[in-house]
Formats: structure tokens, sequence, C-alpha cells
């Protein structure tokens, strides 16, 4: 359709991905057996590696600050979808609260150490 995927479209792509995947890996289609599969599973697929943490089952990856571009440079752009320019990277151990920091926060709201 002469257009790049939205944002939208790219990250339900992958979380369906991620999915069929961790049933493939799992031979289930049960939750438990999926979560399992999920925990710590690392992968590339649209950007740089990310991981699913056990500990929080949150998906890390690295996060882009970006600059949008100028109307004139967007226009030059042959689909005139090039909006930004990645200015700098904070890697995922950065961007995500570590295990312990986790847990700090969670014992201070009198909540589990784990997840339920």
């Amino acid at each position: 359709y002469a257009m790049y995927p939205s944002s939208s479209a790219a990250s339900a792509y992958s979380i369906v991905y991620q999915w069929a995947d961790a049933a493939r890996r799992a031979k289930s289609l049960d939750s438990e057996a999926l979560i399992k599969a999920l925990e710590g599973h690392r992968y590339q697929l649209l950007k740089g590696p990310q991981e699913w943490r056990a500990f929080d089952h949150q998906n890390v990856q690295t996060v882009y600050a970006v600059k949008v571009k100028a109307r004139a440079e967007v226009l030059k752009d042959p689909l005139k979808q090039d909006y930004f320019e990645i200015v700098d990277r904070l890697d995922a151990n950065q961007a995500a609260p570590s295990l312990a920091e986790w847990q700090a926060e969670r014992r201070a709201a009198g909540q589990p150490l784990t997840l339920q």
C-alpha cells in the first residue's frame, strides 16, 4: 500500500508472533505453559534484542529518544513517512527497574515479592 507499517501495527504483530512462538515452544495453549515459555525468553524482531523478564513479565527493550524532522525533510522521503531522527537510546537494562528495585517498591507497598 506504499506505506510503512504503523508503530501500533508493528507492536501488534510482535505480540501475536511472540504468543504463537511461545505456544510452539511450550507445545501447549495452557496459560501456565505459555507463561513459562515466555519467562526469560530473548528474541529480536523489529528492533534490537528484547526479553520477557521472568520476575515481572515485562518486555524490556532499548528505548529511543527521537526528534521530529522538519516537514520539508519528511517530504523528501519517497513514502513521506520518515518523521523522526534518533538522537539517543537507553539500553533495556537501564530503562526498566532492576529486580532489586522492583522488590524494594513492592516491599514498600506491602505487596508480595513474586507475581501471583
